[in-house]
């Protein structure tokens, strides 16, 4: 992840809009690999966009190292196309994502960071005694 939006809602705090959809869509698709015009006629279904759209912006997400691809041939051999899948999960995606944006922020705001996330979960009983069994469990686990 190269940039984190604070403005940003689940995916889209790491990607744009229409790249956090295409990913979402492909993710919940049972069927894999995903040609472009099937992704496109999911999204359609919310509003209209164009196909080159869809086509670029899955190839960014390859660019990226988000999406992988193979090329196909058409049943009868006349034209080629891309199927796409995604690298990772969802949930990996996610956990990638946090764990570098909180490395980030360590490496430049050390205690700071620390000292804000235990006030965040401090204002949720639930939340902090989750972050002080996590603690107490990696403790217990360096110990060893």
């Amino acid at each position: 992840m190269s940039q984190y939006n604070v403005e940003g809602k689940q995916l889209e705090a790491f990607l744009g809009p229409l790249e956090a959809s295409i990913l979402q869509t492909i993710w919940c698709s049972k069927k894999r690999p995903i040609t472009v015009r099937e992704v496109l006629e999911e999204l359609k279904k919310k509003k209209p966009v164009a196909y080159t759209t869809i086509m670029n912006t899955m190839d960014r997400l390859y660019e990226k190292g988000l999406l992988d691809r193979k090329i196909e041939k058409s049943k009868g051999g006349a034209y080629l196309y891309y199927v796409y899948w995604p690298k990772l999960e969802e949930q990996k995606f996610k956990e990638d994502a946090v764990r570098q944006v909180l490395s980030s922020l360590i490496d430049n705001f050390d205690e700071l960071v620390t000292s804000c996330l235990v006030e965040k979960a401090a204002a949720n009983g639930q939340q902090l005694e989750a972050l002080k069994e996590k603690i107490d469990k990696t403790i217990k686990e360096k110990k060893q």
